[in-house]
């Protein structure tokens, strides 16, 4: 079986006319959170074997931060089929090509995260609110497509214990 985390960025500059979104950057609280969410997760005993993010910048330092604390020093990945606007099947083609990973981390963006949190685990009456920087834990039944059950879902505020 394998264990998969989706992960929202942290927290992003606003949105500016003047620049694309994918080079929005983490402000330096969302790298601060990100940095004490990625200490929490590593007490917690998460050891992803992949780190796969969205080729945006903010979603890009998010894995960087969270690699650092969680003492990951594999290869990370960047991969356009988790970018907001992806899609369920873009997912399960990227999730079939590394499957044999057992704990893979993928670090996305809001709607693609809940949208595929919701596919995996129920189905399309299956909603959830991810806050930037929340952490949902997923153990796949059946690979492909991929599906299975919610084992665990923290926001940010119940990861840094405020």
């Amino acid at each position: 079986m394998n264990t998969i985390y989706l992960v929202r960025h942290g927290i992003a500059e606003d949105t500016n006319l003047l620049r694309p979104d994918s080079e929005r950057a983490l402000t330096q609280e969302g790298i601060e959170k990100m940095h004490g969410i990625g200490k929490r997760l590593r007490e917690m005993g998460v050891k992803p074997h992949l780190i796969i993010s969205s080729p945006y910048k903010r979603a890009v330092q998010t894995a960087d931060v969270l690699a650092e604390e969680l003492g990951y020093t594999g290869e990370r990945y960047q991969d356009n089929r988790i970018t907001p606007s992806a899609r369920y099947e873009a997912f399960s083609a990227l999730f079939q090509e590394h499957k044999s990973f057992r704990e893979i981390m993928f670090v996305t963006h809001d709607p693609c995260v809940s949208f595929l949190v919701g596919s995996i685990c129920g189905g399309n009456n299956f909603n959830i609110d991810f806050k930037k920087g929340a952490v949902a834990c997923i153990g796949i039944g059946r690979q492909s497509p991929p599906a299975g059950t919610l084992l665990w879902y923290e926001t940010p505020r119940t990861l840094l214990g405020a």
